[in-house]
């Protein structure tokens, strides 16, 4: 540890010591350990979701990637104040669904009016969150895509889901959805023929997870040849093909159940962020836990918090009520809070 981070460390715990139950600092899975460590609560995004929304505290500060603490704003109570420590980290999936882009395609795809729903995964922007709170639509997590998806299914015709075909199409898979009651939008090339998508029940965005479709068939071959044993476990924002081989398939909290409970000496290869998997090497010495890729991806926005990037923010917070400073915090206006707080809590409800 450098002198600055020594620094940071001190700041931190000064922070934290004056603000006490004021506030509270969640951490998503794939942050650093150094930012983790700090963490009152870590999580994948339906757990952290809950958590924001149930937290009584005044500052909330969101070490993640910005669409998370949008969400955590949108869930905040009058007089609570979100804070991330890196304002630029962004995510390249989100980023795959603009609101122009999605108004455009729902123009398109939606006469005769009402007998269709959007979806939308939480790695969306809170405009896209709005919209789909609008249109009486729900958000989802990998955790519980499949309940949200079956309700879609149980009150509407079709189903818009964004912005990750792939969480989408694997969910479908597994609701038994046949290949042709699916179809995919790619919103840089609009198809002018629209019959397939208006016989669609489901239609998925065309987009995907950056560090998640890196892993290949391929891979999980090689690691069969290498360690017959293993089990291989993957997120579903994987790819379809990736999914098929897998032993098991299921959402951050999934993956880290599954192994945390598996037996001594069991060997897992798993197909999600490289920050996680080496934590889970960690935190289970007596099981043998791989990436299942080499060299394992890794979230470049996920890594750009830095303990130094948290100090910063907790020293604006402690500072601000005298002297105005907001460093990092998130605000999303009223009206696209609304409707995405209408999203979130469909989501919540349905899943309770």
């Amino acid at each position: 540890m450098n002198e600055l981070e020594m620094q940071a460390v001190a700041q931190i715990e000064a922070a934290k010591k004056q603000l006490g139950d004021d506030l509270v600092i969640f951490a998503h899975h794939y942050q650093r350990d150094e930012v983790v460590a700090w963490a009152d609560s870590r999580g994948d995004s339906l757990e952290l979701s809950r958590r924001a929304a149930a937290t009584q505290a005044r500052y909330i500060v969101f070490c993640g990637v910005r669409f998370m603490a949008e969400t955590a704003a949108v869930l905040a109570r009058p007089g609570q104040h979100v804070f991330t420590p890196r304002p630029d980290a962004g995510c390249i999936l989100a980023d795959q669904a603009r609101i122009a882009q999605v108004e455009a395609a729902w123009a398109a795809l939606t006469p005769p009016p009402g007998d269709m729903v959007p979806i939308t995964y939480v790695n969306s922007d809170a405009q896209i969150k709005g919209f789909v709170g609008r249109h009486g639509g729900a958000t989802c997590t990998s955790a519980n895509a499949h309940d949200v998806l079956t309700w879609a299914f149980r009150h509407y015709q079709r189903v818009l889901f964004l912005p990750d075909q792939h969480l989408g199409y694997n969910t479908a898979h597994r609701l038994e959805v046949p290949d042709d009651d699916i179809a995919v939008w790619d919103p840089r090339f609009p198809p002018t023929d629209l019959a397939r998508f208006q016989r669609a029940r489901l239609i998925l965005w065309r987009g995907a997870c950056n560090v998640h479709v890196r892993f290949l068939p391929a891979d999980v071959q090689q690691i069969r040849d290498r360690y017959p044993t293993a089990r291989v476990i993957v997120h579903p924002e994987c790819r379809e093909d990736v999914v098929a081989l897998a032993d098991a398939v299921g959402s951050t909290s999934y993956i880290i159940r599954t192994i945390s409970e598996a037996p001594s000496g069991s060997v897992w290869a798993v197909g999600t962020e490289e920050h996680l998997v080496a934590r889970l090497r960690a935190e289970n010495p007596d099981k043998k836990v791989l990436s299942l890729r080499e060299p394992p991806p890794y979230c470049v926005n996920m890594s750009l918090t830095r303990v130094t990037d948290l100090a910063r923010v907790l020293t604006a917070i402690v500072s601000g009520d005298k002297t105005g400073d907001k460093t990092g915090i998130v605000e999303v206006p009223a009206e696209t809070a609304a409707a995405a707080r209408a999203a979130l809590d469909r989501m919540l409800e349905i899943t309770k």
